[in-house]
């Protein structure tokens, strides 16, 4: 395996931990974050980066750089991320069982978030060729390969209304009592 995989690894791992700390409840309003603005930067991310380019690609020609494009996905996503982590959150109703449970659920949902707050910068990087230079695209493992036909923005990208239903879902039981 390349780095890239095992610097995958372990984020989705540290995001496992936080989940831990936090509990599955505070974790699933991140969860319902993450896929809102996977949501919204599959349907209109492309659209918003075709205006920018064609209103300001003559006064900023950097605009339709792979570096902006792939800047422009993983800085929206993060914000989204970085907004749903602080403050008032976005937490679900309900008691948390006790004990081991509690932990494996924090667990499950912590590595659930880590494989989409990984998994979509991991996917945008790579769809703009990583255009930050830390990873050379061409030299990826077979393992890395495969990985990325399973990240978030793949899966979803063909399915949307799959994404959509799993975000009504989620705001459903954010309610639910």
């Amino acid at each position: 395996m390349s780095q890239i995989e095992y610097f995958w690894i372990i984020i989705v791992l540290l995001f496992g931990v936080v989940g831990i700390v936090r509990t599955y409840s505070r974790e699933l309003g991140v969860t319902t974050m993450c896929v809102a603005a996977l949501l919204l930067l599959l349907q209109f991310g492309d659209k918003i980066l075709m205006v920018l380019q064609d209103h300001f690609a003559d006064d900023f020609p950097w605009l339709i750089s792979p570096r902006f494009a792939a800047g422009f996905y993983v800085v929206v996503f993060l914000i989204v991320v970085f907004i749903s982590y602080q403050g008032i959150t976005l937490v679900f109703k309900g008691s948390a069982p006790k004990g081991a449970v509690s932990h494996l659920l924090g667990l499950i949902v912590g590595l659930l978030n880590g494989y989409f707050i990984a998994g979509t910068v991991w996917f945008y990087l790579h769809r703009y060729d990583y255009p930050l230079g830390l990873v050379d695209g061409s030299d990826l493992s077979d393992v890395a390969q495969r990985i990325i036909q399973y990240l978030p923005p793949r899966i979803f990208e063909p399915q949307l209304g799959y994404l959509l239903g799993l975000l009504l879902v989620l705001l459903i039981l954010s309610v639910w009592r």
